[in-house]
């Protein structure tokens, strides 16, 4: 049970910290009876969840199939607006036409994509029979979906972090395809293929459309974290068109860095340094950031998060909030891959994924975080074995 009491004692410190540590106490306490309210009981739902799926298991398919639910209605609204237009409709022109923002598709598609590639795992455990075929092929092809969302809705992180998951796939099929012998390795050869070329396929048409700055990430990245030569992050994209004397910086070919990139980049290097600077936290999930920046005193036009989720809950809830955070998803982790069955499998997977989604998006915010909670707690829940249950 030590994975629901850690995440117990992460609601608790949310408590303390507003008793001893606040640094606002009147947003603090709007946010602790709204946010984290709703937050706790999508996490006592997500710990039923967990349970009830293992013990009807005739319910696990319609779970299953929910999951996907944001990455179809992302496609559908796609061909849709496709249609109404004539002609199918560049990533960045959907974006703008849709009110649906980039980051549901990345996130559901992180979490689909976390929990289909471990049910993979798990159905090629054993020997494949045609039932398990057909599930093969359903949860690849739900990947895919998942994969799709994300390249037509633009998004940068949903894109890198669902094709990171499936080369993790491939790899671990690799793994398979090395260790077992004779005939049964065509049986893995055939899934390895598809995720190949998901791999290929995704990466070649979202590099085709995407928003610029993969070609200098590198470089781009490290101009962006000298806050000491350039002051635009300060400033929210609305404001830029006012700044007559700052710019982009310029990278070595001559380029102004990608603004999604820099963003990010100066946004994460700043809050890093606050976290340094005030351990204990702010108090706020909406607006650590921001909050933190003006306690500081520093100056700046913002309105907006680092798009760093750790780092923002970092800002929030200080040293020990990510303390106790980075010590549930290691535990989780650890007793999922331990377990090897279904359930631990998808939890070990749900925290691979939320990993490094969490450095590079904004999931940390507002229903983001109740999103990002229930499925921790579903994870908590999933790593503990129940005993056999005739219901």
């Amino acid at each position: 049970m030590l994975t629901i009491l850690l995440f117990a004692l992460l609601v608790l410190w949310a408590l303390a910290h507003f008793i001893f540590f606040s640094l606002n106490p009147t947003l603090e306490l709007s946010e602790l009876k709204s946010i984290w309210v709703r937050a706790l009981v999508a996490s006592i739902i997500a710990i039923g969840l967990s349970i009830t799926l293992r013990v009807y298991k005739d319910l696990q398919p319609y779970f299953f199939v929910a999951l996907f639910t944001v990455s179809v209605i992302n496609l559908v609204t796609y061909l849709y607006l496709s249609y109404e237009k004539g002609n199918f409709l560049l990533p960045g022109d959907f974006v703008n036409e849709f009110i649906f923002k980039k980051i549901e598709a990345a996130f559901f598609g992180a979490i689909t994509i976390a929990i289909a590639c471990a049910n993979i795992i798990f159905l090629m455990k054993e020997k494949i029979d045609i039932k398990k075929v057909i599930a093969l092929t359903v949860w690849f092809l739900g990947v895919a979906i998942a994969i799709i969302s994300s390249v037509v809705a633009n998004t940068k992180n949903g894109v890198a972090i669902g094709l990171g998951l499936c080369a993790l796939l491939g790899l671990t099929l690799m793994f398979k395809v090395i260790s077992i012998q004779g005939k049964s390795k065509f049986s893995v050869i055939a899934p390895l293929f598809f995720v190949v070329l998901m791999l290929f396929g995704g990466w070649k048409v979202h590099n085709q459309f995407a928003s610029q700055g993969w070609g200098t990430l590198i470089e781009d990245v490290q101009i962006s974290s000298r806050l000491d030569e350039h002051n635009f992050w300060r400033f929210n994209s609305h404001d830029w068109p006012k700044v007559t004397e700052e710019t982009f910086p310029i990278n070595s070919r001559g380029l102004p860095v990608a603004g999604n990139t820099y963003e990010r980049v100066a946004w994460a290097t700043k809050g890093l340094s606050l976290i340094v600077k005030y351990p204990m936290g702010y108090g706020s999930i909406n607006h650590s950031f921001v909050g933190m920046l003006n306690h500081a005193g520093v100056k700046q036009e913002l309105d907006s998060q680092t798009h760093s989720g750790w780092i923002d809950f970092g800002l929030a809830y200080g040293v020990p909030g990510l303390l106790i955070l980075s010590t549930l998803l290691f535990l989780i982790l650890i007793k999922g891959l331990r377990s090897g069955d279904q359930f631990g499998l998808m939890s070990a997977w749900l925290v691979i994924g939320f990993i490094p989604f969490g450095v590079v998006a904004e999931i940390n915010y507002k229903h983001n975080f109740e999103i990002l909670l229930f499925f921790i707690a579903f994870a908590a829940a999933s790593t503990i074995r129940i005993k056999n249950f005739n219901p």
